[in-house]
Protein backbone atom coordinates (compact mmCIF):
# COMPACT_ATOMS: atom_id res chain seq x y z
CA UNK A 1 0.00 0.00 0.00
CA UNK A 2 1.51 3.54 -0.84
CA UNK A 3 1.97 5.97 1.98
CA UNK A 4 -0.78 8.55 2.25
CA UNK A 5 -0.95 11.33 -0.41
CA UNK A 6 -3.55 14.37 -0.72
CA UNK A 7 -3.91 15.90 -3.91
CA UNK A 8 -6.48 19.08 -4.76
CA UNK A 9 -9.52 19.13 -6.99
CA UNK A 10 -6.83 19.57 -9.78
CA UNK A 11 -6.70 16.11 -10.15
CA UNK A 12 -9.77 15.25 -11.32
CA UNK A 13 -12.29 18.73 -11.64
CA UNK A 14 -11.78 20.06 -15.33
CA UNK A 15 -12.28 24.06 -14.61
CA UNK A 16 -9.50 23.71 -11.99
CA UNK A 17 -7.19 22.06 -13.81
CA UNK A 18 -7.64 24.20 -16.79
CA UNK A 19 -7.34 27.36 -14.96
CA UNK A 20 -4.41 26.26 -12.75
CA UNK A 21 -2.36 25.07 -15.75
CA UNK A 22 -3.06 28.36 -17.45
CA UNK A 23 -2.20 29.92 -14.65
CA UNK A 24 0.90 27.70 -14.78
CA UNK A 25 1.92 29.01 -18.03
CA UNK A 26 0.83 25.60 -19.61
CA UNK A 27 -1.07 25.38 -22.67
CA UNK A 28 -1.77 22.16 -22.76
CA UNK A 29 -1.27 19.26 -20.69
CA UNK A 30 -1.32 15.17 -21.06
CA UNK A 31 -4.59 13.71 -19.26
CA UNK A 32 -3.66 10.64 -17.64
CA UNK A 33 -4.07 8.77 -14.02
CA UNK A 34 -3.73 11.46 -11.43
CA UNK A 35 -2.80 8.88 -8.82
CA UNK A 36 -0.43 5.70 -10.20
CA UNK A 37 -1.99 3.66 -6.89
CA UNK A 38 -4.96 3.35 -9.71
CA UNK A 39 -3.37 1.19 -10.99
CA UNK A 40 -3.78 -1.53 -8.85
CA UNK A 41 -1.92 -4.21 -11.08
CA UNK A 42 -1.77 -6.56 -7.95
CA UNK A 43 -5.90 -6.76 -7.63
CA UNK A 44 -8.24 -9.15 -9.84
CA UNK A 45 -8.27 -8.64 -13.57
CA UNK A 46 -12.07 -7.64 -14.20
CA UNK A 47 -12.56 -4.76 -11.84
CA UNK A 48 -9.62 -3.07 -12.88
CA UNK A 49 -10.60 -3.20 -16.37
CA UNK A 50 -13.84 -2.27 -15.62
CA UNK A 51 -12.19 0.71 -13.67
CA UNK A 52 -9.92 0.67 -16.42
CA UNK A 53 -12.48 1.98 -19.25
CA UNK A 54 -14.62 4.20 -16.89
CA UNK A 55 -11.23 6.36 -16.23
CA UNK A 56 -10.54 6.26 -20.16
CA UNK A 57 -13.89 7.32 -21.24
CA UNK A 58 -13.39 10.03 -18.46
CA UNK A 59 -10.11 11.28 -19.75
CA UNK A 60 -11.44 11.14 -22.91
CA UNK A 61 -14.55 13.24 -22.33
CA UNK A 62 -12.45 15.71 -21.04
CA UNK A 63 -10.12 15.87 -23.81
CA UNK A 64 -13.01 16.30 -26.28
CA UNK A 65 -14.35 19.10 -23.88
CA UNK A 66 -11.40 21.47 -24.19
CA UNK A 67 -9.58 19.81 -27.17
CA UNK A 68 -6.46 22.66 -27.40
CA UNK A 69 -5.77 22.22 -23.58
CA UNK A 70 -5.71 18.37 -23.01
CA UNK A 71 -4.19 15.36 -24.87
CA UNK A 72 -5.39 12.08 -23.20
CA UNK A 73 -3.04 9.06 -21.82
CA UNK A 74 -4.88 5.61 -21.06
CA UNK A 75 -4.67 3.29 -18.48
CA UNK A 76 -4.80 -0.56 -18.85
CA UNK A 77 -5.29 -3.70 -17.00
CA UNK A 78 -1.58 -5.26 -16.99
CA UNK A 79 -2.25 -7.89 -15.08
CA UNK A 80 -4.63 -9.14 -18.26
CA UNK A 81 -2.29 -8.60 -21.27
CA UNK A 82 -5.14 -9.51 -23.71
CA UNK A 83 -7.90 -7.26 -21.85
CA UNK A 84 -4.83 -4.80 -22.01
CA UNK A 85 -4.41 -5.04 -25.89
CA UNK A 86 -8.13 -4.87 -26.38
CA UNK A 87 -8.65 -1.62 -24.03
CA UNK A 88 -5.34 -0.08 -26.04
CA UNK A 89 -7.06 -0.75 -29.31
CA UNK A 90 -10.41 0.57 -28.26
CA UNK A 91 -8.61 4.31 -26.36
CA UNK A 92 -6.81 4.42 -29.76
CA UNK A 93 -9.34 4.33 -32.89
CA UNK A 94 -13.06 5.02 -30.37
CA UNK A 95 -11.47 7.39 -27.75
CA UNK A 96 -8.45 8.75 -30.18
CA UNK A 97 -5.97 8.91 -26.86
CA UNK A 98 -2.62 9.37 -28.06
CA UNK A 99 -0.71 6.80 -25.51
CA UNK A 100 -1.10 4.83 -22.28
CA UNK A 101 0.47 5.25 -18.86
CA UNK A 102 1.65 2.18 -17.35
CA UNK A 103 4.00 1.97 -13.72
CA UNK A 104 7.78 0.60 -13.85
CA UNK A 105 6.42 -2.98 -12.55
CA UNK A 106 3.52 -5.53 -13.22
CA UNK A 107 2.41 -6.99 -10.48
CA UNK A 108 6.19 -9.31 -9.68
CA UNK A 109 6.86 -8.93 -13.47
CA UNK A 110 9.21 -6.17 -14.81
CA UNK A 111 9.00 -4.47 -17.93
CA UNK A 112 10.81 -7.48 -19.81
CA UNK A 113 8.65 -9.90 -19.11
CA UNK A 114 7.89 -12.24 -22.04
CA UNK A 115 4.34 -12.32 -21.38
CA UNK A 116 3.84 -8.44 -21.87
CA UNK A 117 5.19 -8.90 -25.16
CA UNK A 118 2.08 -9.04 -27.17
CA UNK A 119 1.00 -5.27 -25.50
CA UNK A 120 4.20 -4.15 -26.32
CA UNK A 121 3.46 -4.97 -29.98
CA UNK A 122 -0.10 -3.59 -30.30
CA UNK A 123 1.47 -0.18 -28.66
CA UNK A 124 4.32 -0.34 -31.91
CA UNK A 125 1.35 -1.27 -34.26
CA UNK A 126 -1.18 1.40 -33.12
CA UNK A 127 1.87 4.11 -32.48
CA UNK A 128 0.99 4.66 -28.99
CA UNK A 129 3.57 6.26 -26.68
CA UNK A 130 4.16 4.89 -23.58
CA UNK A 131 4.31 6.84 -20.46
CA UNK A 132 6.32 4.79 -17.58
CA UNK A 133 5.24 5.82 -14.23
CA UNK A 134 6.70 5.13 -11.04
CA UNK A 135 4.25 2.99 -8.44
CA UNK A 136 5.62 4.49 -5.53
CA UNK A 137 5.25 1.50 -3.42
CA UNK A 138 7.02 -1.60 -4.96
CA UNK A 139 10.48 -0.72 -2.66
CA UNK A 140 8.58 0.10 0.70
CA UNK A 141 10.48 -2.84 2.78
CA UNK A 142 13.84 -2.24 1.37
CA UNK A 143 13.77 1.58 2.21
CA UNK A 144 10.93 2.17 4.80
CA UNK A 145 7.52 3.56 4.39
CA UNK A 146 7.64 6.92 6.37
CA UNK A 147 7.56 8.60 3.11
CA UNK A 148 11.53 9.95 3.31
CA UNK A 149 13.04 7.12 1.77
CA UNK A 150 10.57 6.26 -0.63
CA UNK A 151 10.28 9.89 -2.02
CA UNK A 152 14.02 10.21 -2.47
CA UNK A 153 15.59 6.91 -3.69
CA UNK A 154 12.86 4.35 -4.09
CA UNK A 155 10.87 6.09 -6.26
CA UNK A 156 14.13 7.10 -8.59
CA UNK A 157 15.50 3.69 -8.00
CA UNK A 158 12.09 2.00 -9.67
CA UNK A 159 12.47 3.78 -12.91
CA UNK A 160 16.15 3.07 -13.36
CA UNK A 161 15.24 -0.76 -12.73
CA UNK A 162 12.24 -0.64 -15.44
CA UNK A 163 14.86 1.17 -18.04
CA UNK A 164 17.47 -1.13 -17.54
CA UNK A 165 15.06 -3.76 -17.52
CA UNK A 166 14.15 -2.59 -21.39
CA UNK A 167 17.47 -1.74 -22.43
CA UNK A 168 19.26 -5.15 -21.40
CA UNK A 169 16.90 -7.50 -22.80
CA UNK A 170 16.55 -7.14 -26.40
CA UNK A 171 13.19 -5.18 -25.95
CA UNK A 172 13.94 -2.32 -27.61
CA UNK A 173 14.70 -4.33 -30.79
CA UNK A 174 12.38 -6.87 -31.38
CA UNK A 175 10.11 -3.77 -31.25
CA UNK A 176 12.30 -1.05 -32.74
CA UNK A 177 9.61 1.56 -33.02
CA UNK A 178 8.09 1.22 -29.79
CA UNK A 179 8.56 4.63 -27.87
CA UNK A 180 8.97 4.88 -24.05
CA UNK A 181 8.79 8.10 -21.88
CA UNK A 182 9.75 7.59 -18.35
CA UNK A 183 9.13 10.40 -15.95
CA UNK A 184 11.49 11.67 -13.48
CA UNK A 185 14.22 12.45 -16.38
CA UNK A 186 14.67 8.60 -15.83
CA UNK A 187 15.21 8.31 -12.49
CA UNK A 188 18.09 7.32 -11.43
CA UNK A 189 19.41 5.19 -14.51
CA UNK A 190 21.18 8.19 -16.45
CA UNK A 191 23.62 9.36 -13.12
CA UNK A 192 24.37 5.11 -12.95
CA UNK A 193 25.07 5.10 -16.82
CA UNK A 194 28.59 4.95 -16.34
CA UNK A 195 29.05 2.04 -14.02
CA UNK A 196 26.13 0.35 -15.88
CA UNK A 197 27.69 0.39 -19.48
CA UNK A 198 30.60 -0.60 -17.28
CA UNK A 199 29.02 -3.79 -16.06
CA UNK A 200 27.95 -4.61 -20.12
CA UNK A 201 31.77 -4.27 -20.89
CA UNK A 202 33.23 -6.35 -18.15
CA UNK A 203 30.44 -8.67 -17.21
CA UNK A 204 28.48 -9.38 -20.71
CA UNK A 205 27.87 -12.82 -18.96
CA UNK A 206 25.97 -10.87 -16.36
CA UNK A 207 24.33 -7.72 -18.11
CA UNK A 208 24.59 -8.33 -21.74
CA UNK A 209 23.24 -11.78 -22.55
CA UNK A 210 20.30 -10.81 -24.16
CA UNK A 211 20.85 -7.46 -25.22
CA UNK A 212 21.49 -7.92 -29.02
CA UNK A 213 24.97 -6.44 -28.42
CA UNK A 214 23.62 -3.05 -28.04
CA UNK A 215 24.74 -1.47 -25.23
CA UNK A 216 22.71 0.98 -22.70
CA UNK A 217 24.48 3.96 -23.45
CA UNK A 218 23.65 3.26 -27.11
CA UNK A 219 20.47 2.74 -26.73
CA UNK A 220 19.92 6.20 -24.73
CA UNK A 221 22.31 8.26 -27.17
CA UNK A 222 19.91 6.27 -30.34
CA UNK A 223 16.89 8.20 -30.21
CA UNK A 224 15.02 6.13 -31.47
CA UNK A 225 13.02 5.07 -28.16
CA UNK A 226 13.49 6.37 -25.26
CA UNK A 227 12.28 9.81 -23.88
CA UNK A 228 12.34 10.93 -20.47
CA UNK A 229 10.72 13.98 -18.92
CA UNK A 230 13.17 17.58 -17.49
CA UNK A 231 11.67 17.14 -13.95
CA UNK A 232 15.30 17.39 -12.14
CA UNK A 233 15.53 20.50 -10.61
CA UNK A 234 18.68 20.80 -11.49
CA UNK A 235 20.40 23.18 -14.54
CA UNK A 236 23.98 21.25 -13.96
CA UNK A 237 21.73 17.63 -13.91
CA UNK A 238 20.03 18.83 -16.74
CA UNK A 239 23.24 19.57 -18.98
CA UNK A 240 24.71 16.47 -18.21
CA UNK A 241 20.87 14.78 -20.14
CA UNK A 242 21.40 16.81 -22.63
CA UNK A 243 24.74 15.24 -23.35
CA UNK A 244 23.35 11.77 -22.70
CA UNK A 245 20.45 11.87 -24.12
CA UNK A 246 20.01 14.97 -26.22
CA UNK A 247 17.95 17.97 -25.62
CA UNK A 248 15.32 16.48 -28.64
CA UNK A 249 14.45 13.34 -26.51
CA UNK A 250 13.45 15.57 -23.11
CA UNK A 251 9.83 16.68 -22.92
CA UNK A 252 9.08 19.45 -19.87
CA UNK A 253 7.56 17.28 -17.14
CA UNK A 254 5.49 18.81 -14.33
CA UNK A 255 4.20 16.08 -11.81
CA UNK A 256 1.13 17.97 -11.46
CA UNK A 257 -0.68 18.95 -9.15
CA UNK A 258 2.19 17.52 -6.61
CA UNK A 259 4.79 19.66 -4.51
CA UNK A 260 7.43 17.37 -5.67
CA UNK A 261 7.02 18.86 -9.14
CA UNK A 262 7.61 22.38 -10.46
CA UNK A 263 4.61 24.31 -8.49
CA UNK A 264 3.27 25.95 -9.54
CA UNK A 265 4.64 26.87 -12.90
CA UNK A 266 5.65 24.12 -14.77
CA UNK A 267 8.61 24.16 -17.03
CA UNK A 268 9.81 27.28 -14.74
CA UNK A 269 13.50 26.00 -14.81
CA UNK A 270 13.25 25.65 -18.80
CA UNK A 271 12.04 29.08 -19.48
CA UNK A 272 13.94 30.95 -16.84
CA UNK A 273 16.89 29.69 -15.12
CA UNK A 274 19.72 31.88 -16.45
CA UNK A 275 22.14 28.95 -16.04
CA UNK A 276 20.58 27.15 -19.66
CA UNK A 277 22.09 30.04 -21.35
CA UNK A 278 25.07 27.98 -20.78
CA UNK A 279 24.63 24.93 -23.01
CA UNK A 280 20.88 25.39 -24.64
CA UNK A 281 19.73 27.77 -27.65
CA UNK A 282 16.38 29.45 -26.66
CA UNK A 283 15.08 27.22 -29.99
CA UNK A 284 16.11 24.00 -28.02
CA UNK A 285 14.45 25.01 -24.74
CA UNK A 286 11.46 25.86 -26.64
CA UNK A 287 11.87 22.15 -27.63
CA UNK A 288 12.05 20.87 -24.81
CA UNK A 289 9.10 22.85 -23.20
CA UNK A 290 6.71 22.29 -26.28
CA UNK A 291 8.22 20.93 -29.59
CA UNK A 292 9.29 17.47 -28.43
CA UNK A 293 6.08 16.66 -26.74
CA UNK A 294 4.26 17.90 -30.05
CA UNK A 295 6.91 15.30 -32.09
CA UNK A 296 6.36 12.51 -29.95
CA UNK A 297 2.63 12.64 -29.33
CA UNK A 298 2.40 13.40 -33.32
CA UNK A 299 0.00 15.93 -32.21
CA UNK A 300 -0.28 17.24 -35.83
CA UNK A 301 0.03 20.55 -37.93
CA UNK A 302 -1.67 22.50 -36.08
CA UNK A 303 -0.10 22.64 -33.16
CA UNK A 304 2.87 22.93 -34.48
CA UNK A 305 2.07 25.85 -35.65
CA UNK A 306 1.01 27.50 -32.79
CA UNK A 307 4.45 26.41 -31.27
CA UNK A 308 6.63 27.61 -33.96
CA UNK A 309 4.83 31.21 -33.52
CA UNK A 310 5.15 30.95 -29.56
CA UNK A 311 8.68 30.33 -30.15
CA UNK A 312 9.14 32.81 -33.02
CA UNK A 313 7.45 35.49 -30.40
CA UNK A 314 9.83 34.42 -27.61
CA UNK A 315 13.10 34.72 -29.27
CA UNK A 316 12.81 37.71 -30.79
CA UNK A 317 11.41 39.51 -27.40
CA UNK A 318 14.60 37.76 -25.87
CA UNK A 319 16.67 39.28 -29.01
CA UNK A 320 15.16 42.93 -28.26
CA UNK A 321 15.90 42.57 -24.92
CA UNK A 322 19.76 41.72 -25.15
Amino acid sequence: MAPPRTASCSCGHTTASTTNILMANAQIQGQSLAVPILFFYDEAAEPVAILARELNNHIAKLCAEHPTRFIGLATVPLQDVTESVKELHRAKTTLGMKGVEIGTTIGNRNLDSPELEPFWKACEDLEMVIFVHLLGYALPKRIGTDGRGIGCRGWLAETALAIHAITSSGLLLKFPKIRFCFAHAGGAFPALLGRIQHGFDCRPDLVAVDAGGITPTEHLKSGKNIWIDSLVHDPDLLEYLCKKIGSDRIVVGSDYPFPLGEVPMAGKMLATHERLAEFLTWEERGQMLAGNTINLLSLGLTFQKKYRRRLAAVIGHVSTDS
